[in-house]
């Protein structure tokens, strides 16, 4: 061990990164779910649209497809935030409930089950 810390004393800085990183593990071992970076290094294209409706192409930090900015309800005309407002509220699910009438009889069918008698 001792020739190998004379010997990585004489190789740049480089070389002995990588002597050092031979006893970590092999990247192929684990599994990436996704990059856990706050600032990506590329820039995507995405579509911003504006609450008038306009778009624009920006290059934006995160991929994305399309990006919308709230609409600001004080600018709008009572009935245009009464319409904003609807659309956003949640609709209520209709629950169908069916009533069918029930006629069956079961004594037309007491000849299926009725057991018959055994002669000895």
């Amino acid at each position: 061990m001792a020739t190998l810390a004379r010997f990585g004393e004489s190789l740049c800085k480089v070389c002995q990164g990588h002597l050092i990183r031979q006893y970590q593990t092999i990247s192929s071992r684990t599994s990436l779910t996704r990059y856990r970076r706050r600032i990506y290094v590329r820039q995507y294209p995405t579509t911003v649209i504006y609450p008038d409706g306009s778009t624009i192409t920006v290059r934006y930090k995160e991929p994305r497809k399309i990006i919308t900015l709230p609409v600001d309800l004080q600018e709008l005309s009572e009935e245009e935030a009464n319409a904003v407002i609807r659309r956003r509220t949640p609709r209520k699910k209709i629950t169908v409930v069916e009533e069918f009438e029930d006629d069956f009889d079961s004594n037309k069918y007491k000849h299926i089950w009725k057991k018959k008698s055994v002669k000895s």
